[in-house]
């Protein structure tokens, strides 16, 4: 309002000025108001586009509906509460929960996000957002784990709508699309209206193969029948049903005006037809003879699709292993999720992967070449199941690497250097023809490098090894890369080896650290919850500091605690095991006490036991069976020496 004032008096004081030098022109003062409403007009546009993404910034939208889809609304669902998955356009933009409650007429989704980069989202689209003020954003809310969580409103699902974000680090609103899924809802969430119930599937979105399945007939006088289930074959995206009458007098059979012969000459009439599509009433026509002279008869056949498919009794048994899940889809076909989030259908050679396998996917099709690990604990497992051959690159240099197999495929130039993992080297991995990229999960920490390795057509697999609560959890996830490579007997017979090989200790009265001192003076140490503590524990000991953390609480499995407070926890453990991972090891108790001159009260480094972890404890997950034969002796017998992955400080 103030400006307007101050717009008005400035055209009437031009007003006046003009007319007392007898300017010729005429300047009116709405004029003067015109332009300079203009020139506000233009500062507050170009105010929107500083605030809102272009292109440039962000890879292009991928679609979130699917095909069939449509709209369902709140109408045509139960009330209550749901966990639904929702489709998001960017990668950068990633929803790892979603609950969606229904009630009084409405719908609204709780989303609980991967990371924490946006302060706000608006629904709508960016331009929108940039021109509303603050109280019409949806600000983020802080659970007690970190994680940020959005409650937007939500009108329709199965339909895709605008949903702007503003990130924190770029301070601009970004467009994003978003589709709540109906099918991830219970069964009798939906009506039967609005599931689309016998929506057609085309043969072609299923893999070639010979199936059974439900088939049941509808038309004529209601006395006929056919044989289900009836046998089905697939091939080359084409399908073939297998169908037996209930009664021999049908001699032939129309499919979209094509006839077919009656394939026997005794018993009920049999016939080899076309299936068009499944879960829908195929329409068809059969001659009988029952009657006084032939009579074609018109018929539907319904084609039931859940008889095709993966055999989910095949799929692969996990037994310790909580972070990643395989599907046996088919033999040559493989899905693997990570983290109950990031879907992969793996498939090999020219097999026909079906369309409704690859919504929400990333497909992988023979990744066994020029793969890139960024992931260095990940290398072990390409070692053991003898596949080092398919990786080319790596963010690790060669002299940072304890695996002597891999320092030998440096040397030939098998393997190279491509560059930190938070900047690798794009334009190399593009003409080396990258087929895959596995990073671990501090690629979070940079979540543009993975967007322009996506952009590139490179797929990119978080792995999550490290997040698994039971130690033999980690050792199992060679059977994730054995599906991934192709070898999963290999990978199973190493698995099962190697826990033949455990047993667990009793309980023996000693306290064990495991730990690192940051350059800052604070200790590092493993939760409860996680995989070295429980080793610990399996080894016969007691792990310290315990928190009386339960494993929910283990969203991460470190934490920094002041030297203070792990004094308190720690002074009296029996046994220390410094980690050498993150800032390398330590040969003498005097480099500990150097540290902190406080570690020379310290139980372990009076009596001398004191041990340090090698590289390899991080860089070989699969030697999980030989660390805690390690740790279990060391618990045991006070001067034992340490083995292949931890040695005694002197």
């Amino acid at each position: 309002m103030l400006k307007k004032f101050r717009i008005i008096a400035a055209g009437l004081a031009l007003s006046v000025m003009f007319a007392a030098c007898g300017a010729k022109e005429e300047v009116t003062t709405t004029e003067v108001i015109e332009e300079t409403s203009k020139e506000e007009v233009s500062e507050t546009e170009a105010s929107k586009d500083d605030k809102v993404a272009d292109q440039s910034d962000t890879v292009e939208a991928g679609d979130v509906t699917e095909e069939g889809m449509t709209p369902i609304g709140v109408s045509d669902i139960k009330e209550g509460t749901y966990q639904v998955e929702v489709n998001s356009s960017s990668s950068m933009f990633k929803i790892t929960a979603c609950t969606l409650t229904v009630a009084d007429g409405k719908m609204t989704a709780d989303m609980t996000m991967s990371g924490t980069g946006y302060l706000y989202l608006f629904m709508g689209t960016g331009e929108e957002a940039a021109a509303k003020s603050e109280d019409s954003y949806i600000p983020f809310v802080e659970d007690e784990s970190g994680a940020y969580h959005f409650t937007i409103p939500v009108e329709s699902l199965d339909s895709a709508f605008d949903c702007a974000a503003f990130s924190k680090k770029k301070e601009k609103w970004y467009d994003r699309k978003l589709c709540v899924k109906s099918s991830s809802l219970p069964v009798d969430a939906v009506s039967a209206e609005a599931k689309g119930e016998g929506d057609k599937k085309e043969a072609s979105s299923f893999p070639d193969g010979d199936y059974t399945v439900e088939v049941s007939l509808e038309g004529g006088s209601g006395k006929a029948s056919v044989t289900s289930p009836c046998k089905v074959t697939i091939k080359d995206g084409k399908a073939t049903a297998f169908i037996e009458w209930s009664s021999p007098n049908y001699d032939y059979m129309l499919v979209n005006d094509v006839k077919y012969e009656q394939t026997n000459t005794e018993g009920n009439s049999t016939f080899e037809i076309p299936v068009d599509a499944f879960d829908y009433k195929m329409p068809v026509v059969a001659d009988t003879t029952a009657m006084s002279k032939p009579h074609e008869i018109e018929y539907t056949l319904y084609f039931d699709s859940k008889g095709i498919g993966g055999d989910t009794s095949k799929n692969t048994e996990l037994k310790y292993a909580t972070q990643f899940s395989i599907e046996n889809y088919s033999e040559d076909i493989k899905v693997l999720t990570v983290a109950d989030t990031d879907k992969f259908v793996i498939a090999r050679g020219d097999s026909n992967v079906p369309s409704d396998l690859l919504v929400g996917a990333t497909l992988i099709r023979d990744p066994e070449k020029n793969i890139y690990v960024a992931s260095s604990s990940s290398m072990d497992y390409f070692r053991e199941l003898k596949k080092l051959d398919t990786v080319t690159m790596t963010s690790t240099k060669r002299e940072d690497w304890s695996l002597t197999d891999v320092q030998d495929l440096f040397a030939s130039g098998a393997i190279s250097y491509i560059g930190k993992y938070s900047a690798p080297d794009y334009e190399k991995l593009v003409k080396d023809g990258t087929s895959l990229a596995i990073e671990n999960t501090m690629i979070y920490h940079n979540p543009e490098v993975k967007e322009k390795l996506e952009e590139l057509g490179i797929p990119v697999i978080v792995e999550h090894s490290s997040y698994e609560k039971h130690p033999l959890g980690r050792l199992e996830w060679i059977k994730f890369y054995g599906a991934l490579l192709g070898c999963e007997k290999e990978a199973d017979a190493f698995f099962e080896e190697q826990v033949g090989k455990i047993t667990e200790k009793e309980k023996i009265s000693k306290k064990v650290a495991y730990f690192y001192i940051t350059p800052k003076g604070v200790a590092n140490v493993r939760k409860p919850g996680d995989y070295i503590a429980k080793l610990v524990e399996m080894a016969g000991g007691d792990y310290v500091p315990d928190m009386g953390e339960t494993e929910e609480d283990n969203a991460l499995s470190t934490m920094n605690m002041q030297f203070e407070d792990f004094y308190k926890n720690v002074v009296d453990a029996d046994i220390l095991i410094y980690n050498s991972t993150i800032y390398g090891g330590i040969k003498d108790t005097s480099e500990l006490i150097e540290k902190n001159k406080l570690f020379a009260g310290f139980k372990a480094v009076k009596e001398k036991r004191v041990y340090c972890t090698d590289l390899d404890v991080f860089q070989r997950p699969t030697g999980i069976c030989e660390l805690l034969k390690e740790i279990s002796d060391i618990i045991e017998d006070e001067k034992n020496e340490g083995g292949e992955y931890i040695y005694r400080v002197k």
